[in-house]
């Protein structure tokens, strides 16, 4: 299933059919991408998006092509194009031998349910992990190994596991651990700091909730009593089972980082508007 939705798609400044988009866009050469969040026809911590684009060029050595404004400009012109003002729109920029390319679209996504929200999600883990994990670039065969898994055995989300035994992050989201009100999350250097772990790391450190960057090992997830994801598509989610091992939903904790995170949303809206 081609992945860009909705009725046009941005080709370097050129409107398009979304019926003539190919998945191979992407799968050729290098894609460094950006997943923004639409709230009310705005992109919700775009800056933080386009910063991250520009870190994960210096990684790899690649210059993207357009700056912080012109993101912008394409983006409301997405918007605009195909009435559309919730959802997420992807902005992809890609370098295959001598040509660069940027596309920017609205892809399919899945919200958590309010159910899901409050009883937590299902997660599986599977051993893998990111050639590049501080950079964010398109890897076809890791997103499709996992997407399979996700389908296959009902879950919301893979974990990966490193070749050392520790869990680094989800397919598609990072993951954070509670035990005794102290947060827990792997180094920085072992997974691509997404932006919603940004913002969690920094209302951390506002209400002064210590947190560890440490190599979580599998054989110790018994002794944490909460687990959650974040990401741009489920915000901050809590986990209620890893495989077979079972986590709190409803800690107090992590209820007090949701809301604070929803103040901060609303906060970034109102400086956008």
């Amino acid at each position: 299933m081609n992945e860009c939705c909705q009725y046009l798609f941005l080709h370097n400044n050129k409107l398009k059919a979304v019926e003539s988009f190919k998945d191979s866009y992407l799968k050729n050469g290098t894609s460094l991408y950006e997943v923004v969040r639409l709230y009310n026809g705005r992109a919700i911590f775009l800056f933080e998006h386009y910063s991250r684009l520009l870190r994960s060029s210096q990684k790899v050595g690649l210059n993207i092509l357009y700056d912080f404004t012109q993101i912008e400009e394409n983006i409301q012109l997405l918007v605009d194009k195909n009435d559309c003002k919730e959802g997420n729109i992807k902005l992809v920029f890609n370098f295959n031998s001598k040509e660069k390319n940027f596309y920017a679209y609205f892809v399919r996504h899945s919200y958590p349910t309010k159910l899901q929200y409050q009883k937590g999600v299902r997660t599986i883990i599977h051993q893998a992990e990111r050639p590049t994990p501080t950079a964010k670039v398109y890897n076809h065969s890791l997103r499709s190994k996992t997407n399979n898994l996700i389908d296959e055995a009902n879950m919301f989300e893979v974990l990966l596991l490193n070749k050392l035994g520790n869990l680094t992050e989800g397919s598609r989201s990072n993951l954070f651990f509670i035990q005794n009100n102290e947060l827990y999350t792997a180094p920085n250097n072992e997974v691509l700091n997404g932006i919603v772990r940004g913002k969690v790391i920094e209302i951390a450190n506002q209400l002064s909730i210590p947190i560890h960057f440490i190599s979580i090992p599998y054989e110790d997830l018994p002794k944490y009593d909460a687990a959650f994801l974040t990401g741009t598509s489920p915000m901050i989610l809590p986990i209620k089972r890893i495989n077979s091992l079972s986590f709190s939903a409803d800690h107090p904790l992590l209820s007090k980082i949701l809301s604070e995170y929803r103040r901060v949303v609303n906060e970034n809206l109102s400086m956008d508007s």
